[in-house]
């Protein structure tokens, strides 16, 4: 069973040690008083997150060990002594207070995204075989690889550079590096912790903000801070053709977090509300700290949601200026910190200085991905129309618009022209985080339209901005009550909430069926492993040296639908370099894969001096040979030793 307490106890302990009493210590330096509770302890996290992942680049880069291991506890002590020091205060504002409300959509997030994730591999470990999502197993590879460096190479290319916005697994990483756990179960047991405290904190400010300074009834403030879960903001179903259940797109993302999407939403929320609480304020130095910081963060955790910081912030300074003709120059500033700290990280972590753009990673600016694999473009090739052609595109993507926002879209309109009305007509620009919240949620739905990625992955420009959608949306509904809208979306969030349930549902439901195909024999499917494979990936992991590397001949899982080298179980599990496994999340260039393919073969050659020749020149460790890819495999070189053998997988040593 991959649930455990003493692995779910231990990361709780380095969240809280390592990362967020650290970053409380940093953020009373930089975080003005007045910023609400939740907006403190929310950028405590993400600034401690930066200062410990500082501290493991200053280890990897000096070969000094141990550093991380003592920073954390170290400057807990610390942030402790400080705290008494300064007579206990109390972590809410004088206007704030505990409520109920925090503990309960924490617990519902925790437990969902549990059902949505960890429990769906709960016995994946223990039977007759083993099925792991392909982006799991991806994400734990990268946890492998990153604790032993940060950064570090691809462990499924041997000497490919690893980019990738990989912030996400280096809080997995880290914690590994420190207590040497297993990192599959690290990844299952911590993650519904990542996922439910920064997402309850940012939705509590979301809340805050909705709210205002009024006094509310407990179950209003409630709808303020959890409503966006059933706000049917990307309901799948509507959206992608195919989509069945769950229901929301959203909830899937950021209860799984599965590709940081939570956290994404979370940092989108953070930095919108500490730009709105500073932008009128005196240049302070610690406010474009806290903002070059807080940059680096979105961008290494999604470089979609800090693309989109950056544009909004400098959209909002330039067309400001223009309508006041006021210049204010800490706000050019905290423009050039957000930039800043985003073109560094970019460089550095997500892409590299020369990206390939080679598969997952190739992006296009066009319409027509977004339309080809969504109902509408499916509806219009029904009726025998060219969705790309002019007019039908306007109209195509106008609605696939309209799916993806969901009814939300409706106040949001509303709320836009509301706003841009009062603008023109009376010259007050109000609130600034309403515009930084229209402008977000615009620019991601241009990204949705414009753009298009392998996957669908340009709906992460609407979920990134969905929680200022709801604000939008909601800010509305307060300021015309018992408006026709205002009952029309009061029975939608209605709906929207029995959506949310049977999504709950749904994962229970998708977790048993999920945890009987373990009992399954694999056979031949390339998109199982068996037990037999998962005990020669153990073996490796307990009985070789953590810096071999090792050749594999599995690199697909062969769908119908789908080809792409997305085989990942060997990186994850035997938590070994390998020479090349799947390839297809890679940035590697086309010609170096086939370099690297062409090689590959040679280690299962009958030609003796060929599989020498390949060992020398490439300094791969151990050969794993599966009967399901080389049923008759023989060795022919003296130097491979067999040192493992079942009925599915030989290994062998080359010496």
């Amino acid at each position: 069973m991959t649930f455990s307490l003493g692995i779910t106890f231990v990361f709780l302990l380095y969240s809280i040690f390592w990362i967020e009493i650290p970053g409380m210590l940093f953020s009373t330096m930089l975080l003005q008083r007045r910023f609400k509770f939740s907006t403190r302890l929310l950028a405590g996290f993400f600034i401690g997150f930066i200062y410990m992942a500082a501290l493991y680049l200053i280890e990897s880069l000096t070969g000094l060990t141990g550093i991380i291991m003592f920073a954390g506890p170290i400057t807990s002590a610390i942030g402790i002594f400080c705290y008494f020091k300064n007579d206990r205060p109390s972590v809410f504002n004088a206007s704030e207070h505990f409520r109920w409300t925090y503990v309960i959509i924490f617990a519902f997030i925790y437990i969902v995204s549990m059902l949505n994730f960890q429990f769906k591999y709960l016995f994946a470990l223990s039977g007759a075989s083993t099925q792991v999502y392909h982006d799991a197993l991806f994400h734990t590879g990268n946890i492998v690889s990153l604790s032993r460096s940060f950064p570090n190479t691809d462990i499924r290319i041997e000497g490919l550079t690893f980019y990738y916005h990989y912030f996400y697994e280096l809080i997995f990483a880290m914690c590994k590096h420190i207590f040497r756990i297993d990192a599959f179960r690290l990844y299952l047991n911590g993650n519904a912790i990542i996922c439910a405290f920064p997402l309850t904190m940012a939705l509590v400010t979301l809340g805050d903000r909705i709210r205002g300074v009024k006094e509310v009834t407990p179950l209003r403030y409630f709808f303020y801070c959890s409503g966006l879960l059933a706000s049917g903001i990307a309901m799948l179903p509507l959206v992608v053709v195919g989509g069945r259940l769950p229901v929301s797109w959203l909830g899937n993302h950021i209860f799984s977090n599965i590709n940081a999407m939570g956290l994404a939403l979370a940092l989108t929320i953070l930095v919108i509300d500490v730009l709105a609480e500073i932008w009128y304020d005196k240049l302070a130095f610690t406010n474009l700290i806290l903002l070059f910081i807080l940059s680096v963060a979105a961008t290494g955790f999604k470089g979609t949601t800090a693309t989109m910081l950056v544009g909004i912030t400098w959209s909002v300074f330039v067309i400001e200026w223009i309508i006041t003709k006021n210049f204010h120059i800490q706000q050019l500033l905290y423009n050039v910190a957000l930039t800043l700290g985003f073109i560094l990280t970019y460089l550095t972590v997500t892409v590299g200085l020369h990206p390939s753009g080679a598969n997952n990673r190739s992006m296009v600016v066009t319409a027509e991905g977004t339309l080809e694999a969504g109902r509408v473009g499916q509806l219009f090739t029904k009726l025998g129309l060219d969705y790309m052609a002019f007019p039908w595109v306007i109209i195509a993507v106008i609605l696939s618009i309209i799916c993806i926002l969901g009814p939300c879209v409706i106040t949001f309109v509303a709320f836009t022209v509301e706003k841009f009305s009062t603008l023109i007509k009376e010259g007050v620009i109000g609130d600034i985080f309403d515009w930084f919240a229209i402008g977000m949620v615009l620019m991601g739905v241009i990204g949705f339209s414009a753009v298009s990625v392998p996957g669908l992955s340009q709906g992460y420009f609407v979920i990134t901005g969905a929680g200022l959608l709801f604000y939008c949306s909601v800010k509305y509904m307060i300021g015309h009550r018992m408006d026709f809208l205002y009952r029309v979306m009061h029975i939608w969030f209605a709906i929207g909430t029995v959506l949310l349930a049977v999504d709950v549902v749904y994962f229970c439901y998708a977790d048993v069926k999920q945890n009987a195909v373990y009992k399954q024999e694999a056979g031949e499917r390339a998109d199982m492993v068996s037990a037999e494979t998962m005990e020669a990936y153990d073996w490796i992991k307990e009985n070789t040296p953590e810096d071999s590397v090792i050749a594999v001949d599995r690199l697909s899982e062969k769908q119908k639908d789908d080809y792409r080298s997305i085989f990942f179980y060997a990186s994850a599990f035997a938590e070994r370099q390998c020479y090349i496994e799947g390839y297809d999340y890679s940035d590697v260039a086309e010609d170096q894969v086939e370099a690297k393919l062409s090689m590959n073969e040679k280690f299962y050659s009958e030609d003796v001096l060929a599989v020498d020749a390949a060992f020398e020149v490439t300094g791969v460790d151990y050969l794993v040979v599966t009967k399901q890819e080389h049923p008759d495999y023989q060795v022919t070189s003296q130097n491979l030793k067999l040192v493992f053998n079942n009925s599915e997988v030989m290994i062998y040593k080359y010496d």
